[in-house]
């Protein structure tokens, strides 16, 4: 049986000392770590050896059942067909990146500046409140579009189409506001 009274003593509060085997090792000084001593004397053990691009994570799509098997058809020659690490394809997708945003950008413009400088547009704006609330509407649900559903947004025309609506809808929110 445990009981407080039959409890061997405990150095605790005590003042005494504990003693130093039962104490972790001191880490090791900054010399003596960057001079790689620790190394020499075994304390710590060499990084392991894995190269950068191991053979085995490689898996050919044409074998593996997880590739092509409920994704698109085009996911498998876009998988094989190029490599990022080819400088000129970075720079042919950076191009386009920056293309697309130019072009988000100027329509944005146009149309924020055509709702803020045209008079009876920006009276008319001014005056119909629902056309303010149908912008809201647009643009959430062209949102909700491109982010729930995976599939419209990875086919050609219609990742074109649903891009091309949300920017239109942003730049008429955009404008809605600048009034």
């Amino acid at each position: 049986q445990l009981s407080v009274n039959n409890k061997p003593p405990s150095s605790e509060g005590q003042g005494e000392k504990k003693d130093n085997a039962t104490a972790p090792p001191a880490p090791p000084t900054y010399e003596e770590a960057t001079a790689g001593e620790g190394m020499k004397s075994g304390a710590y053990p060499p990084p392991p050896s894995v190269p950068l691009h191991p053979s085995w994570a490689y898996v050919d799509p044409s074998t593996s059942p997880s590739y092509g098997s409920g994704g698109y058809p085009g996911d498998t020659e876009m998988l094989t067909t190029f490599s990022w690490d080819d400088r000129n394809v970075r720079r042919v997708f950076i191009r386009k990146v920056y293309a697309i945003l130019m072009v988000q950008l100027l329509v944005t413009l146009v149309i924020v500046a055509f709702f803020t400088f045209c008079e009876p547009v920006k009276g008319y704006i001014q005056t119909h409140s629902a056309w303010y609330w149908a912008s809201y509407a647009v643009f959430f649900v062209t949102y909700l579009i491109l982010a729930c559903c995976s599939g419209p947004r990875r086919y050609f025309p219609w990742n074109l189409i649903l891009l091309s609506i949300f920017t239109l809808s942003m730049a008429y929110l955009t404008g809605m506001l600048s009034r």
